[in-house]
């Protein structure tokens, strides 16, 4: 192991918005106030002035003009003696079908052509592991849970969060059950982020309708709420997500109805209301609006997990000490890249001997 140099982190924010928060921003800004030597920069990016030799660089969904292109990064990198990592953060059949195509095209050029993947979901990592057999696997965490808020669940009338992006089967499936609850309850106030096909679907007047907000934006709005829906349907494609919204409204003290897919296996019993299928979602709600003892009971068992187990002042020893470890064997890791896309086609010759020690 290599242990002569010390650990330096680059990372390149390629597809800025609320997604990245979370993922990129929130922990890096946090290894920066632990003293690491931590940089993030924004695109367009250029190499010579923003990476360091001998750096662990970490990118950001990258999309290169082509599989040359892509390849050509890798070298510049490796011949500076430094480690690239793609970080990606969601499964590829989910990307709008611009995105999927150019992929396709350049044969997944950002996942194949690095050192390993930085991701948020062993499911994922899994699931590409056929383009990138290494992945580094580091949880969505929270920042700073505000305290336990529950006088909000006092008051009337209840609001009903409604906040999923990319979501049009599962709200679609939603619609009539909401309309009618809606009709009959003057006591709930629905609040809808993004999903503008939704709030045209639902009683004009009833919903509160937001665009989609930056981050600091959108958790004000879900601090707002009593209660939000998190459906999702199961499939390979969705159990590559993270909990992280189910993460979020715990933090924010709010109640959720979750599922059928994915979070049956995240959420810690009594921390949310887990469903079986679509149309149990809103009957659910409507249950939880009107019991306000059990949606507390919810609220405070989810607040008390999401602050002992996935806040992410405590997860940046570990995260750390990951880098470090990675950082350490990075002669090895880089003869597996050599090894591996040694008869790759389309490429040329890639030798150990050009990664700069």
């Amino acid at each position: 192991m290599l242990t002569d140099r010390p650990l330096q982190l680059e990372v390149l924010v390629n597809s800025p918005g609320p997604h990245d928060q979370v993922r990129v921003r929130d922990p890096f800004l946090a290894l920066q106030r632990l003293g690491v030597d931590c940089r993030i920069h924004e695109r367009p990016f250029r190499f010579n002035s923003c990476i360091r030799p001998h750096s662990l660089v970490i990118w950001q969904r990258p999309l290169p003009e082509s599989r040359q292109r892509q390849w050509e990064h890798l070298q510049w990198l490796r011949q500076r003696g430094c480690l690239l990592l793609t970080e990606w953060d969601d499964h590829p059949d989910l990307f709008p079908q611009p995105v999927r195509r150019k992929l396709q095209a350049m044969q997944w050029a950002p996942l194949e052509l690095c050192h390993g993947l930085h991701s948020s979901s062993p499911a994922l990592v899994t699931a590409l592991r056929r383009l990138q057999p290494l992945g580094l696997v580091l949880d969505n965490l929270v920042t700073d849970p505000p305290p336990l808020a529950r006088p909000k669940h006092r008051h009337q009338p209840v609001r009903v969060l409604i906040a999923n992006q990319n979501r049009r089967a599962e709200h679609h499936s939603l619609v009539q059950q909401l309309r009618v609850w809606l009709e009959q309850s003057t006591e709930v106030q629905l609040v809808v982020i993004g999903d503008q096909e939704l709030c045209r679907a639902l009683p004009p007047g009833r919903v509160e309708a937001h665009p989609l907000l930056n981050y600091q934006a959108y958790r004000a709005v879900l601090a707002s709420c009593q209660i939000a829906l998190l459906p999702l349907l199961a499939s390979a494609e969705n159990d590559c997500k993270t909990p992280i919204k189910l993460l979020e409204c715990a933090a924010e003290s709010v109640a959720t109805v979750s599922g059928p897919g994915l979070y049956e296996r995240w959420a810690s019993p009594g921390c949310s209301w887990v469903v079986t299928a679509l149309e149990e979602v809103v009957p659910a709600a409507m249950v939880l609006a009107c019991d306000v003892q059990r949606r507390l009971t919810l609220v405070e068992q989810a607040h008390q997990w999401v602050c002992s187990q996935w806040s992410l002042e405590g997860g940046l020893p570990w995260r750390h000490w990951l880098y470090q470890q990675l950082w350490k064997r990075r002669s090895q890791l880089d003869q597996r890249l050599v090894e591996r896309l040694h008869r790759a086609a389309g490429l040329p010759a890639m030798t150990a001997d050009a990664f700069v020690h």
